[in-house]
């Protein structure tokens, strides 16, 4: 009934006209039938605006209803849970280096290891709208496989380029990080950099920070970059991943060579021209940061 009166102004304007003639509300919503519920919220709507049609309004016209809009289903922002010590130790750490110029994060080489699936690739960033009565319908569906095929990769990156990349086919433990940074990093490092300053970025899993592997660096005179747990808004390198299964989801492999193939050559087509984008924002992830309070950010 309410619907319906929001439709006729007329008849709003009729229960208006009783009601200030001193019937009741009961004896209103008989005349014009409707609940005593309606005839009190349009009353109490006069009394407040002095008017019981909306006042037209300047601007973009809706494209959905209300009702519309609480049927739409979007996906939501997925992010690492972050404590009130991890959110100290991510302000600190962007305020230590919040005057670093893009010069001196052309120092830096980022690494990092991820999995990439058969299939994966094609939700990063997609929304799906539609209405409830629509969501199992075929289109709005994600496919999903129980055990996709899969294959964890090391890489690493820097405002020069891609660096080396290796598919990892054990799990990964302080000797076999070692042997990864040996064949892998020190090639990238040589090759991007040569004799220059070179700063080493990895996160803060439990083998990355084996005694052997500070050993390890120290031998090489590699210097190591402290990094926030919690905190891959602030590797660039996570862009690139996002980029990379995009571009191996576009190959469509069917099995785990033709993902291996998919990945090497995905690798090889990222250009430098992006790589140095991501690290040109590395000052504005900083920014984000510290405007957080050592909170999530949008990176």
């Amino acid at each position: 009934a309410w619907l319906q009166q929001e439709k006729c102004p007329l008849k709003q304007e009729r229960i208006v006209k009783l009601l200030e003639e001193g019937n009741s509300s009961c004896m209103v919503a008989k005349d014009v039938g409707c609940s005593q519920s309606a005839v009190s919220k349009i009353w109490t709507k006069y009394k407040q605006h002095g008017m019981v049609v909306k006042a037209k309004r300047n601007g973009r016209p809706r494209k959905t209803s209300k009702r519309q809009d609480k049927q739409l289903k979007a996906i939501s922002k997925r992010k690492p849970a972050l404590t009130p010590k991890h959110k100290r130790t991510r302000l600190q750490w962007a305020k230590e280096r919040q005057s670093w110029t893009v010069d001196d994060w052309m120092k830096v080489i980022f690494s990092d290891e991820s999995r990439i699936c058969i299939g994966q690739g094609d939700d990063a960033g997609t929304f799906v709208w539609c209405r409830s009565s629509e969501i199992y319908e075929e289109a709005c569906l994600k496919k999903t496989t129980k055990f996709p095929q899969s294959l964890m990769i090391w890489g690493c990156m820097s405002g020069k380029g891609t660096g080396e990349m290796t598919v990892v086919n054990s799990s990964i433990n302080a000797q076999v990080y070692i042997d990864i940074l040996d064949s892998f990093l020190i090639p990238s490092i040589e090759q991007m950099f040569g004799d220059d300053e070179t700063i080493f970025q990895d996160d803060n899993a439990s083998c990355h920070r084996a005694k052997t592997v500070k050993a390890f660096l120290g031998e090489r005179h590699i210097q190591s970059m402290s990094w926030p747990a919690n905190s891959p808004d602030l590797n660039p390198i996570e862009n690139l991943w996002w980029r990379l299964k995009k571009m191996v989801h576009k190959k469509a492999p069917a099995c785990k060579a033709d993902l291996a193939t998919a990945i090497k050559k995905s690798w090889h087509q990222i250009d430098a021209e992006y790589c140095l984008s991501l690290i040109e924002s590395m000052a504005q992830r900083l920014k984000a940061v510290l405007k957080a309070k050592g909170g999530a950010t949008k990176y």
